[in-house]
């Protein structure tokens, strides 16, 4: 009863009309637009605390948010509302949430209960594997434009079998129908399913086995839904079909802040929702708590210029606060230093913390000048959204022993280590076990065991090689259930000999950052098997392969943050700078001849802009390196949707740095179709290729950054732009007109 008691005393004190509506009305549909802002987290906790505080069983209340870290959170202040244990309580994303599911039931459609989960990587490399097996070229066709192909088509629920139907007959679809008929036949040999398929799984178990939907709407009876403007097509109909018996659904989101088309997530579907539930209650949320009054009137103005979207009028009781702050650079390298000064002077100054900024940038290639001025002037920072730490190689090859000891199948995993370190196990020695194991029915490291024993005469390297591999995992399966998993991961890690290979192939600088990296993977091994429930090695790779960029980060730690807008959804800072707000940067080249990509760039400002609580730096460069050419730019549109009496001009004088134009943004608000420099006719001479002579998968070569795959082609303002991975740099966007390359 002291339960009920404190969370009706919670009602009255800490929550507004429009909340207590969302939190005390517990039955029936419900649509919450929940502004940027204005506590949608708090109603959702509320709203569980509610629900137990009436008497409803925490097995029967399910919440499904979009981040690991968003689900911890919750968990948190429930437990911080109610003082309790609320192990069996559904919280979690939805992989998280289906795999659970599965894990229960998915004996139910011939999955077996031991199924390893495969990230991009592995999905990638198994994609590879299904080109080369079909004779086609990687270096032709990108084996990640099949992997998006074949991504897409699951989250719209379109099987193998019904590919080619609803996505037409061309050359590029003919291969991938080819191609996603034998990955998901590979994939179940491996007795692994990608992130996709948790997901389309268990909504094939719904569908094929009525029972076992009727049993999860039984259990799930009232259902919280955070951010449900990001949801897409599958996770939609998996909640169409929990909820359809019971219509105890609560869906909480913003159409305002939907930035997630290109996973497939749909800006109007809060919209749908209403149309779903007739007799739906609708709630808006618009007082804001986060923002001062000048940043949240900014924000508004810039996403009301969207035509699709429910109109919603947000306020805030805060405090007026600074006007936005506008800073003109001449160059991507000027901004990065000027925005840098300012943060030193506020730390200095005004005695801010680090962890009271955030540097926000619409592509992630855009960090590096920033990385390059806070190193020079000794500022600690963390990026989020760079390379991951669990996708680091020597931390997968680790992964990958204990992924075999774990799935014998799987096979991806054994392709990586079977011959790291290096065993003299050619693509010959694995083409004899292939062949085996496929005469004899056998699974590969039954194949190997055979191969051994019908050679036990040859002294061949290989297989040498072959039997420490097989007695290392050997060790590992016979030890799962007798050692912890902390001291069989340290033993497999001493008898693989990585660390030692690392020690003999890399300098030692390298070599130290790498074996650090190992250690900090026992690390977390340890740490987990102090406080996870379920202490399996199954479970612990399980949690890695859910792992996000977000969770690893952290608000409090002392250093400047860099992130993409994508990333930061969901975050607040003191201080938030904008930055490359150009035409083409921000919004994105990609959006220009289309509407809805055009609408959803303003909606990735407004995430942006009202993610600051107290000041908001805007940035833009007057030129900028772009497509492997500097060029004059256009400041972006959402600038010119600003009124000037909302925007302060920053000056801040850099050594050696041009002075920036003031009238150059105030002087002309409207936009020019194209602006760029003429190429000087040297650099036009450089290109041999016209546009119809390159297509997507051919290779080129740079003078500069040497090989290249070109992934993709567009057309921006009547020139062919380039979208080339170099083996050097990476990823790169190029004007065909000025780019020095020619096709190999």
């Amino acid at each position: 009863m002291q339960n009920r008691i404190r969370i009706d005393a919670s009602l009255q004190n800490d929550l507004n009309p429009p909340q207590r509506k969302a939190v005390t009305v517990l039955s029936g549909p419900m649509a919450v637009f929940a502004g940027a802002g204005s506590g949608k987290t708090r109603v959702i906790t509320y709203r569980i605390a509610n629900l137990l505080s009436h008497g409803i069983a925490m097995k029967n209340i399910l919440a499904v948010t979009f981040t690991n870290k968003a689900a911890e959170e919750m968990k948190t202040r429930v437990i911080s509302l109610l003082n309790i244990d609320i192990k069996n309580l559904w919280i979690g994303t939805f992989h998280a949430i289906c795999l659970r599911i599965l894990r229960c039931s998915g004996k139910n459609i011939g999955l077996k209960n031991d199924f390893m989960i495969f990230d991009e990587e592995d999905s990638l490399s198994l994609i590879k594997d299904c080109m080369k097996e079909i004779n086609i070229d990687i270096k032709r066709i990108n084996p990640k434009a099949i992997y998006s192909a074949i991504s897409d088509s699951k989250i719209q629920l379109i099987s193998p079998e019904h590919y080619l139907s609803m996505a037409g007959k061309s050359g590029f679809t003919e291969i991938v129908n080819t191609i996603y008929g034998l990955y998901e036949k590979h994939k179940k040999e491996n007795n692994a399913l990608d992130f996709d398929d948790l997901i389309v799984q268990s909504i094939e178990l719904f569908q094929q086995v009525p029972s076992e939907l009727e049993h999860y709407q039984d259990i799930f009876q009232h259902i919280l839904v955070d951010e449900y403007q990001d949801i897409n097509h599958s996770q939609y109909m998996f909640l169409k079909l929990l909820s359809q018996k019971n219509q105890n659904i609560c869906v909480v989101g913003d159409d305002d802040q939907s930035i997630y088309s290109f996973r497939g997530a749909d800006p109007c579907i809060m919209q749908r929702f209403q149309k779903d539930y007739p007799n739906v209650v609708t709630i808006k949320l618009e007082e804001n708590y986060r923002c001062t009054k000048k940043i949240l009137e900014v924000s508004q103005l810039i996403v009301q210029n969207n035509k699709k979207r429910e109109i919603k009028e947000l306020y805030t009781n805060n405090k007026d606060g600074d006007i936005i702050h506008l800073i003109i650079c001449s160059n991507e390298k000027d901004e990065a230093l000027k925005i840098v000064r300012i943060i030193q002077d506020k730390l200095a100054l005004e005695k801010k913390s680090l962890d009271d900024f955030v540097i926000l940038y619409r592509v992630n290639a855009a960090s590096r000048n920033f990385e390059e001025a806070l190193i020079s002037c000794g500022i600690p920072y963390q990026l989020i959204g760079g390379f991951k730490f669990y996708q680091r190689k020597e931390v997968k090859d680790l992964l990958g022993y204990l992924r075999v000891v774990a799935n014998p199948f799987d096979r991806v995993s054994l392709n990586r280590v079977i011959n790291y370190p290096k065993r003299n196990i050619g693509a010959v020695f694995i083409n004899r076990i292939d062949q085996i194991a496929a005469e004899k029915g056998l699974n590969f490291l039954e194949a190997c065991a055979n191969l051994l024993k019908a050679d036990k005469d040859s002294s061949s390297r290989g297989k040498k090689g072959l039997e420490e591999f097989l007695k290392t995992i050997q060790f590992g399966r016979d030890n799962l259930s007798k050692m912890s998993l902390f001291d069989l991961s340290k033993e497999l890690l001493q008898k693989s000999g990585i660390i030692e290979s690392i020690q003999s192939e890399y300098a030692d600088y390298i070599a130290k950052e790498k074996i650090d990296n190992l250690n900090e993977i026992l690390t977390a091994i340890h740490r987990f098997e102090s406080e996870a429930e379920e202490k399996t090695l199954q479970s612990f790779l399980t949690e890695v392969t859910l792992f996000s960029d977000l969770d690893q980060f952290d608000q409090n730690s002392p250093k400047i943050t860099l992130m993409t807008l994508h990333s930061v959804k969901g975050l607040e800072f003191k201080i938030v700078f904008l930055v490359g707000m150009e035409e083409g940067l921000f919004p994105h080249y990609l959006s220009n001849s289309n509407i809805d990509a055009l609408e959803e760039e303003r909606r990735l400002c407004y995430v942006g802009m009202t993610r600051a609580k107290e000041e908001l730096y805007l940035s833009y460069a007057m030129n900028r390196e772009m497509y492997g050419k500097t060029t004059k730019t256009v400041s972006s549109r959402f600038l010119k949707e600003i009124p000037e009496e909302l925007i302060d001009i920053v000056k801040i004088k850099i050594p050696t740095t041009e002075t920036s134009s003031v009238s150059s943004f105030f002087g002309s608000r409207d936009i020019p179709k194209t602006q760029s420099n003429k190429a000087s006719k040297e650099e036009t001479d450089e290109s041999h290729i016209g546009s119809d002579e390159i297509s997507e998968g051919e290779e080129v070569y740079h003078k500069i950054w040497g090989r290249g795959i070109v992934l993709a082609k567009e057309n921006v303002n009547n020139d062919s732009v380039l979208r080339i991975h170099f083996d050097t740099v990476g990823e790169r966007l190029l004007n065909l007109k000025y780019a020095p390359i020619k096709k190999v």
